[in-house]
């Protein structure tokens, strides 16, 4: 009976249950590669051991342009097929539900019908619904709850069961890995909204953006470079990507840059490199599945060329010590000044040498000049002709990112002379340096090859400085140390352990003091009676202010009260009152009383 309904529920939608052979000319290569970055399957398989697919609604196109009905196969061809799942145990389903990052003057994409949306879900086989384990929804939006509403309640109640609702990335890694994830630029945008960061328990951290160790220790106990600069500088010196005009001078988008700043110290272990046609993947080693890699990562969005020169120069400036520390500027000086118009070889030698014993430059900075800057530079420089970056360009461009002294007037001012040693050392790098260093281009790509110990793929977590740290032991930033505290207020008792009586909110209260009895209260008022109590001062009454007296009969001191209101707004006492009768009172009186009274009615009458 189910198989009828099913059957008749088919016939009734106008939409295809399957695609053409690839074979065949009606096959779309289009709609295909529309198709791809909309679901696609996640490299690494879950906790479960099961097949993780990505469900991105940023990459659906707009209706109004692409006919939903024909992409639909296409879409649902990157499923599991009924063959698949009959002898394994299911898969898994992440949906993406955020829209495409956008700015104001794109227009909105129109989204696809109820209808479409209802009829697209019985076109799934019955096997493709059944063994879904999980759906996790992220960042859904309202239209996704009625959906999932709809469906729960109407078309499917048992799908209520297998879906897990995510606000964000980091609710998500709460439930399964996300650094095994292949997470689109798009997601990680959408994200940004509604978090500032990700979180993601026992992956957050520092492995390549401002640690202790820049060039981490392989396993043969020599200095490498770091994932970052290994994966981005592949990137950029790839044939196309080398030659684009203007490489290092067009600005990156901030929040893109951070966003890979982020999963690179998280360890993301899939992050995709593509700019139009050029894309780069690395395969990942893991426990269990051996090397891994996304079969179809060219049809993914990935993140471009001006991010990955953007991360480059963002990784330099970033570094807790910079290649040229404050303290080697007036070393620098002399050089330039000693002689303007060239250096001598073996006084770059000597600073940027390895095995140099008076360079003022650490030998971390000296390592990454000459594993990574120098070479990766002029090898930049070498494609001058397509790119428009000459040495003096390059240098210009990444100058500021070498310095951080704590005088920034001081900075602006050496930059000029850091500029010159580095346009320098760009120029002369392969004649002069490269083989005196040893350090030629073979060496150069050998470090930029993915390492073979599987140790080496990934960079260590950072181990941070904790409180308990000496604070001899820092070398870098501003030390605040308070000189009012001593050293027993900071070692302050531990408080008493709460009691466990369970009265109440009673048990907390102080108690009352106790009652006198009637032997202390008399006794108390027989001592009160032999202390002499002073008589209490009479109330001193006065008229309101700006108040007149006036009065038919003869008016004396002695009738008036003790203090009196007069018209300057100061009190005077009882015995200056006849002065002021003296000076006028008198006469005033004398003039109220001398008016005639009103007359009233009787007398009119």
């Amino acid at each position: 009976m189910r198989s009828q309904l099913t059957a008749r529920r088919l016939r009734s939608t106008s939409l295809s249950t399957g695609t053409p052979p690839p074979s065949s000319s009606d096959y779309s290569n289009t709609l295909a590669d529309i198709a791809a970055p909309i679901l696609y399957r996640s490299p690494l398989p879950s906790q479960a051991d099961l097949p993780v697919y990505v469900l991105n609604a940023a990459a659906f196109p707009d209706a109004s342009r692409v006919q939903y009905d024909t992409l639909l196969p296409y879409v649902l061809a990157r499923l599991p097929n009924d063959e698949d799942l009959i002898g394994g145990k299911g898969y898994e389903l992440i949906f993406f539900a955020g829209e495409e990052d956008r700015s104001a003057s794109i227009p909105k994409k129109v989204q696809p019908g109820w209808a479409w949306i209802l009829r697209a879900y019985n076109v799934l086989s019955r096997l493709i619904r059944k063994r879904l384990q999980k759906l996790y929804l992220v960042h859904q939006r309202s239209w996704v709850k009625v959906t999932v509403e709809m469906f729960s309640t109407i078309v499917s109640p048992k799908v209520r069961k297998k879906i897990v609702h995510v606000y964000s990335l980091s609710n998500l890694a709460l439930h399964i890995p996300i650094e095994d994830l292949l997470i689109p630029p798009s997601v990680y945008l959408y994200d940004r909204r509604i978090a500032r960061e990700i979180y993601s328990p026992y992956a957050t951290g520092r492995r390549a953006f401002g640690v202790n160790r820049p060039l981490p220790t392989s396993a043969t106990g020599t200095a490498r470079l770091p994932r970052v600069l290994r994966e981005s500088t592949s990137f950029v010196l790839m044939d196309e990507n080398v030659k684009t005009e203007g490489l290092f001078r067009i600005n990156a988008r901030a929040a893109l840059v951070s966003i890979l700043r982020e999963a690179y110290d998280r360890g993301q272990k899939f992050i995709v490199w593509k700019e139009e046609d050029s894309v780069l993947t690395f395969s990942h080693w893991q426990e269990g599945h051996g090397s891994v890699m996304a079969e179809e990562l060219q049809y993914v969005d990935g993140f471009s060329l001006v991010t990955a020169t953007g991360l480059i120069k963002l990784w330099y400036t970033e570094l807790q010590e910079p290649i040229f520390p404050q303290a080697s500027y007036s070393y620098l000086r002399r050089i330039v000044e000693s002689s303007p118009e060239s250096f001598q070889t073996s006084t770059i030698i000597d600073l940027i040498g390895e095995a140099s014993e008076w360079s003022p430059l650490s030998r971390v900075s000296r390592q990454t000049l000459t594993m990574h800057l120098l070479p990766f530079l002029n090898t930049v420089a070498a494609h001058q002709d397509w790119n428009k970056m000459n040495p003096y360009n390059l240098a210009v461009c990444f100058a500021p990112a070498l310095i951080r002294g704590a005088d920034v007037l001081e900075d602006t001012n050496i930059i000029g002379t850091i500029s010159r040693i580095l346009e320098y050392m760009i120029i002369h790098w392969e004649s002069s340096f490269a083989g005196a260093l040893g350090m030629d281009m073979w060496r150069f790509n050998e470090y930029l090859r993915v390492p073979e110990a599987i140790e080496d793929r990934e960079d260590p977590l950072d181990i941070t400085v904790s409180p308990s740290t000496p604070l001899d032991l820092q070398t870098d930033g501003i030390m605040l140390i308070d000189k009012d505290t001593s050293d027993d207020e900071e070692q302050r008792p531990p408080l008493p352990p709460r009691t466990n009586d369970n009265r109440g909110a009673e048990a907390d209260r102080p108690s009352l003091p106790p009652r006198n009895t009637l032997e202390q209260v008399a006794s108390e008022d027989s001592s009160a009676s032999c202390i002499m109590r002073r008589k209490p001062a009479p109330v001193l009454q006065s008229p309101p202010r700006y108040s007149t007296i006036i009065t038919q009969s003869p008016v004396s001191a002695e009738d008036l009260p003790a203090y009196t209101m007069v018209g300057n707004g100061r009190s005077c006492s009882s015995s200056n009152i006849e002065a002021s009768l003296d000076n006028g009172l008198h006469s005033f009186l004398g003039t109220a009383i001398s008016r005639k009274p009103v007359p009233t009615t009787s007398d009119h009458n």
